[in-house]
């Protein structure tokens, strides 16, 4: 696919938690160090592993199931059926699912959900050219912090699919957005890339 090498970045959009407190959140079983055995939930939330067997989650806060459901981690997600058939229906591109078993707080099968990889370029984000701005103390007492606003990538990266990653940021075109907002896909929020924010604490800890 030819791609411009001048994008919009307002027209994609990172997707993320909304940090509700009614929806259901997630723990998975695996234990901490299951990576050493295979086992690496953030490579299989990006498609570059397929479980075999699925992977069970435990419902530990919430009390409403939702189209999205996010966990304690910061990439594993689990979808519902019917995002699955809209994203299908749409021919959105870039994504993927793998099997788990959802069990909510009476350990009861939550049936219709699906581990969801997006299976899109990994692009690094290119943070040179983003804002620094200065958020005031969250608290009274606290300290101010600085953010980078912008998040930005080489378009040579990009591989053109609907869904796929800017670092460890999912992000999709607009078209993705218009189907889950016509469709009210529940639990889930959408930032254009340039009013993205992140604490440049996080990046430079991670860098």
């Amino acid at each position: 696919m030819s791609l411009p090498k001048k994008l919009d970045y307002r027209a994609l959009f990172a997707l993320s938690d909304p940090m509700a407190l009614e929806p259901y959140r997630l723990r998975s079983r695996l234990p901490s160090d299951s990576s050493r055995g295979g086992l690496d939930l953030d490579r299989e939330s990006q498609g570059a592993l397929q479980a075999s067997d699925p992977i069970q989650f435990d419902v530990t806060q919430g009390s409403e199931a939702c189209d999205i459901l996010w966990t304690q981690l910061v990439i594993p997600t689990c979808i519902s059926a019917r995002v699955v058939r809209l994203l299908q229906q749409n021919d959105v591109s870039g994504w993927s699912t793998y099997p788990v078993e959802v069990l909510d707080h009476n350990g009861r099968l939550l049936a219709d959900y699906h581990g969801f990889s997006v299976t899109g370029a990994i692009c690094s984000a290119d943070y040179s050219r983003s804002t620094v701005v200065t958020k005031p103390p969250p608290a009274p007492r606290g300290r101010s912090y600085d953010v980078y606003r912008g998040l930005y990538f080489d378009a040579d990266e990009w591989d053109g699919s609907d869904m796929f990653w800017v670092g460890r940021v999912r992000v999709v075109v607009e078209k993705v957005k218009k189907i889950f907002e016509q469709n009210k896909v529940s639990n889930v929020c959408f930032t254009p890339l340039p009013e993205r924010e992140i604490r440049v604490r996080h990046v430079r800890g991670n860098s």
